[in-house]
C-alpha cells in the first residue's frame, strides 16, 4: 500500500493504521478505533486485493464479517453464496461458513472489513478444595481433546501448568519453539510460565523472535493453574531481525490477524469448559468407590428386605398376648360357675370374634370404625372381667372412620390403659378414646387417669424412629410390635407418642396421613 493510499485511508475514515500484513493475494492494514468503555471491539481492517489474486477458502470459526467495497470490484464466496462487492456496496460473511475471494480484473481492488467476534459467556470455574492441573490431567485424556481443539482451528495447541510442564505433546510445536524452550531463551510461557506477572489475562502475544500465539491462563478458585495455547505462526513475510533461525522462522504457518484474534474468544470457552470437565472427573473419581459400595449395601439391603418383608410382617401381625387369651379363659370358666348361660354365651360370642379377627384375618388393615366393632368386643370382656373398675367414653369424628390402620392398634393402646394404667388404681378408671381431623391427619388418642406412664417408657417411645434394637422398656406392652407394623405401611408419614398427662394418668396419641 502506498503513502498516498495510506493518507486517503486516514483522510477518509479519520483513523489511524495500527498494524499491516502481507499476503500472496493481497495486504491488509488493520486502523485504530477509538477507544471505549466496551471490553471488546470490533477488529476494523482495509484489504487491498491484487489484480488476479485469489484468497483461498477459509472458515469463518468464531467471528462474522462486514465487508464494505472502496474502489474496485472483488468477488467473495459465503459458503455457495455469490456477494459482487464494488464501491459503496455491503457484504456479509456470517460466523462459521466458508468464505473465498477472487480479484478478477486488472487493477487492485479495495473494500473495508469488519470483523466482530462471536462472544459466548463463561461459567465461572470453581471447585471446593485446592486443585492441580498435572492430578486432573490424569484422569482423561487430554492429548486426545488437544488435538480434536487443534484440528477444529488449524493451529498448533499446548497445554501447560504453571510451572511450565506440559501436558500435551510438545513435539506438536514448531522447531523454533522447541529449540527456544530447550535454550529457555524465549519470553513466553513455554520458558516462563511459572512468573506471575506473564499473562494474567488472554491475549495475543508476539514472542521476541517473531512467533505469534494465544494464550489463555486456566482459572480456578482466583488461582492461575495453567495455560491452553494455540497458534505458534507468524503474521508477516519479512523475517525479524531477532529471529532465532531465519530457516525455521519462515516454517511457520502464515496467519491472518483476524483469523488468530477470533479464535482467541473460542480458546476461552475451550479453557473453562476444559476445566470444569477435569474439575468433574476428579469429583467423580472421588466418589466412584463411594458409589460402588453405596451401591452393593443397597443391593444387599433390597435382597433382606424382599426376603425378610413378608415373614417379618405375618410374624408381627400374628402375635397375640398370651396372658390375655388365658385371663380371658379364665374368666369365662370362673363366670360360667357362678352365673348363667346367657353371660357365659355373650363372653364366649365377643372372644370368638377377637379370635377370628387376630387369628384368620386375611386383611391386614382395617379400617378405624372396623376396628371398633371389635373393640367393643374385647371391652364387653374386659368390663365383665373387672366389674365396676372403669368407664370408657368412645368419640370417633365420622371423616376418620374410613381411616385404614393395622389391626389391633387402637386394642393394644386400650389394652395398656386397662392392665398397666388402671392397675393398683382405686379409684374408678375413665377411659377416654377419641379420634378427629386436623389438618391433614387423622389422629386418635387414648387417655386414661390411672397411674401414668414412667418416663423410661415415654423416652423410648420418642426414640423409637432411630432405635435399631428392641428398647427392653417397652416389652410387654406391644407398642414395639405398633410401630413396626405402622412404619412398613406408612414410612415417615406418621407419629406415635406415649406421654404422661398433668392431670393424672396417660395419653396416647396416632397420627397418619390421610
Amino acid at each position: 500500500m502506498t503513502e498516498e493510499v495510506i493518507n486517503k485511508i486516514k483522510d477518509m475514515l479519520q483513523l489511524d493504521i495500527l498494524d499491516g500484513q502481507h499476503f500472496d493475494w493481497g495486504e491488509q492494514h488493520w486502523l485504530q478505533l477509538d477507544p471505549d468503555n466496551r471490553e471488546t471491539q470490533p477488529i476494523v481492517s482495509v484489504a487491498t486485493v491484487y489484480p488476479g489474486a485469489e484468497q483461498r477458502q477459509h472458515i469463518h470459526s468464531g467471528y462474522l464479517e462486514i465487508m464494505i467495497g472502496l474502489n474496485g470490484q472483488t468477488l467473495h464466496w459465503c459458503d455457495s453464496r455469490l456477494i459482487e462487492l464494488a464501491a459503496g456496496k455491503i457484504g456479509y460473511i456470517r460466523e462459521g461458513s466458508k468464505h473465498q475471494l477472487l480479484n478478477n480484473s486488472a487493477e487492485p481492488a479495495s473494500f473495508l472489513s469488519i470483523v466482530y467476534s462471536i462472544p459466548r459467556p463463561l461459567k465461572e470455574v470453581t471447585t471446593g478444595s485446592d486443585i492441580e492441573l498435572n492430578e486432573v490431567a490424569k484422569v482423561i485424556n487430554l492429548d486426545a481433546i488437544a488435538e480434536k481443539f487443534a484440528q477444529t482451528v488449524d493451529m498448533t495447541v499446548t497445554l501447560i501448568d504453571v510451572s511450565g510442564n506440559f501436558l500435551t505433546d510438545s513435539r506438536n510445536l514448531p522447531d523454533i519453539c522447541r529449540v527456544c524452550r530447550q535454550e529457555r531463551s524465549g519470553n513466553c510461557i513455554l520458558s516462563a510460565a511459572s512468573s506471575p506477572q506473564i499473562y494474567p489475562d488472554l491475549k495475543l502475544f508476539h514472542c521476541k523472535f517473531g512467533v505469534s500465539s494465544i494464550q489463555s491462563p486456566i482459572v480456578v478458585n482466583d488461582r492461575v493453574l495453567g495455560y491452553l495455547g494455540c497458534g505458534y505462526g507468524r503474521l508477516s513475510a519479512n523475517v525479524p531481525k531477532t529471529a532465532l533461525s531465519q530457516e525455521m522462522y519462515l516454517q511457520l504457518r502464515f496467519f491472518n490477524r483476524n483469523q488468530l484474534t477470533s479464535v482467541a474468544e473460542t480458546l476461552s470457552l475451550v479453557s473453562a469448559s476444559l476445566v470444569q470437565l477435569m474439575i468433574n472427573s476428579m469429583k467423580e473419581k472421588e466418589i466412584s468407590s463411594y458409589r460402588v459400595s453405596l451401591s452393593e449395601e443397597r443391593a444387599m439391603k433390597a435382597r433382606l428386605h424382599n426376603s425378610l418383608s413378608q415373614a417379618r410382617l405375618k410374624f408381627l401381625e400374628s402375635q397375640v398376648n398370651p396372658h390375655f387369651l388365658f385371663n380371658t379363659l379364665s374368666t369365662i370358666a370362673q363366670r360360667a360357675e357362678m352365673d348363667g348361660a346367657a353371660t357365659l354365651a355373650s363372653l364366649t360370642y365377643s372372644l370368638s370374634n377377637l379370635l377370628r379377627l387376630s387369628l384368620g384375618k386375611a386383611e391386614s388393615l382395617v379400617t378405624i370404625e372396623e376396628e371398633l366393632s371389635y373393640i367393643k368386643d374385647y371391652l364387653y370382656i374386659q368390663k365383665e372381667r373387672f366389674p365396676n373398675k372403669f368407664d370408657i367414653s368412645i368419640e370417633i369424628d365420622p371423616d376418620i372412620s374410613a381411616v385404614r390402620i393395622p389391626f389391633m392398634t387402637i386394642m393394644v393402646l386400650i389394652e395398656n390403659s386397662i392392665l398397666h394404667g388402671f392397675k393398683n388404681v382405686r379409684d374408678q378408671g375413665k377411659l377416654f378414646v377419641r379420634g378427629y381431623k386436623q389438618d391433614i391427619y387423622g389422629v386418635i388418642e387414648v387417655a386414661d387417669n390411672g397411674c401414668g406412664i414412667p418416663d423410661s417408657i415415654a423416652k423410648a417411645v420418642r426414640d423409637l424412629p432411630d432405635a435399631d434394637y428392641d428398647p427392653p422398656n417397652l416389652q410387654g406392652i406391644g407398642i414395639k410390635n405398633i410401630f413396626l407394623r405402622l412404619r412398613h405401611y406408612y414410612g415417615e408419614t406418621f407419629t406415635l407418642t406415649l406421654e404422661r398427662r398433668q392431670e393424672g394418668g396417660t395419653l396416647a396419641r396416632l397420627s397418619v396421613l390421610l
